[in-house]
């Protein structure tokens, strides 16, 4: 931009009509200058302020997107998760058979409340316990009873469910955890020596004599995870 010297140009030039008129053209030159040169400025500067503005609505939008994939991808993986511990298979009879009976079932209060009768009923957590305590299938030991007693009505000794032992116990919670403690000590434990093996068909060479006893283990065991199987996939579909 060129610069005028006001002072000179008065001094070279003689009063008249002109020189103000050169003067007023030489300020409205400057003004437009100047206001040329703020308007560049502030357009660099709103161009500026546009720029940062889309890629900061850019930034947000990824981040959106992001977070909205991020959500859905958890959310898939937390159902996966929960329809994962929710599953509890319907075994067959050659299925039970071939389980291992010492590991735990897996199964919560509510779901033994799904398959309880008789006098069984009010005693879920106490089976549930027994599972916790000693990693023995809880359900395995109820089907033992089930068929010992039928559900804990018929009992010739006091509050003895499970035909065990030849003997009463103080109350049916007590029953219940020494049955547990010894077949999972005793009788499936290698070594032990009551043991056979791990299933079914090996607890029933040293536990009973009837030969009809594992059968009838069995076929309870099936129902047992059938009712509650078909509980826990009611659930299952929900969350799909």
């Amino acid at each position: 931009m060129q610069y005028y010297d006001i002072e000179k140009i008065k001094k070279e030039h003689k009063p008249g009509k002109k020189l103000p008129i050169i003067l007023t053209l030489i300020s409205l030159l400057l003004s437009v200058g100047i206001f040329a040169l703020g308007v560049s400025i502030t357009n660099a500067h709103i161009a500026e302020g546009i720029e940062a503005e889309e890629e900061a609505l850019l930034d947000a939008g990824q981040e959106a997107a992001h977070d909205t994939d991020l959500g859905n991808t958890l959310r898939e993986s937390v159902v996966k998760d929960v329809i994962d511990g929710e599953s509890i298979p319907a075994y067959t009879a050659s299925q039970i058979r071939a389980m291992d009976v010492s590991k735990p079932s897996g199964v919560t209060v509510a779901d033994l409340k799904l398959v309880t009768r008789g006098n069984f009923k009010g005693l879920e957590e106490y089976f549930w316990k027994a599972e916790q305590d000693y990693g023995i299938n809880c359900l395995f030991v109820m089907a033992i009873g089930a068929n010992e007693s039928a559900y804990g009505t018929i009992c010739f000794r006091k509050n003895n469910m499970f035909g065990f032992g030849g003997k009463g116990y103080a109350t049916k919670a007590e029953n219940i955890d020494v049955v547990s403690r010894t077949l999972a000590h005793k009788y499936l434990t290698p070594g032990a020596s009551l043991y056979k093996g791990k299933t079914v068909d090996a607890v029933h060479k040293r536990y009973a004599a009837s030969s009809a006893w594992d059968d009838h283990v069995v076929s309870n065991m099936v129902k047992f995870y059938r009712i509650i199987s078909a509980h826990h996939n009611e659930g299952i579909e929900a969350l799909k």
